[in-house]
């Protein structure tokens, strides 16, 4: 075998190995990727004296989970809040009913605190979910996968409107089914 041949060979072989690795630690890889992301956005917008990124992100939570979207001055915190949740939540750590769970629970404690408070730091918050996860007893379901990249390609399954879920109950159809 030739020098280039073994050359060609071994990298063949550590890229099988990287990909292998990568296939096992995808949700990892995600969450970790993302939680930088969101800590870069975060770093840029503070650096600028903007909010319009993470308003746009934390409205957009809020309405998913059917709050009001929040003040201005809150965006940050809870910018930082969903930037130490999602590598948890991606892994699968923590599940999705949890993490909204936890987070309406900040968002609901940061509406109480008294005005003039300082901000929590990423630590805090950190502290903040790990202290829920022991609190709540939150493990990963080894059933329950996290985070893959199909997910992040995949158009969410199919999704109704609330007219064509009203619809279907009138008619007696059950939408899960494909009826």
């Amino acid at each position: 075998m030739s020098r280039s041949q073994r050359i060609a060979t071994t990298v063949a072989v550590l890229v099988t190995i990287a990909a292998i690795g990568a296939k096992y630690y995808e949700s990892e890889i995600i969450g970790t990727a993302t939680k930088l992301h969101m800590q870069r956005i975060a770093d840029q917008e503070d650096l600028a004296g903007d909010i319009a990124k993470r308003r746009r992100t934390v409205t957009g939570i809020h309405r998913q989970l059917l709050i009001a979207p929040p003040a201005d001055a809150m965006v940050p915190e809870l910018f930082d809040f969903m930037t130490q949740l999602s590598a948890r939540t991606a892994t699968g750590e923590i599940s999705l009913p949890w993490s909204a769970y936890l987070y309406t629970t900040h968002v609901r404690e940061a509406l109480e605190r008294p005005a003039g408070s300082a901000r929590p730091t990423r630590e805090e918050l950190a502290k903040e979910i790990q202290e829920g996860v022991e609190f709540f007893y939150l493990q990963k379901r080894p059933d329950v996968r996290g985070t893959k990249v199909t997910d992040l390609w995949d158009d969410g399954g199919e999704s109704f409107t609330l007219e064509e879920i009203q619809q279907a109950h009138r008619e007696g159809r059950d939408l899960t089914r494909g009826d």
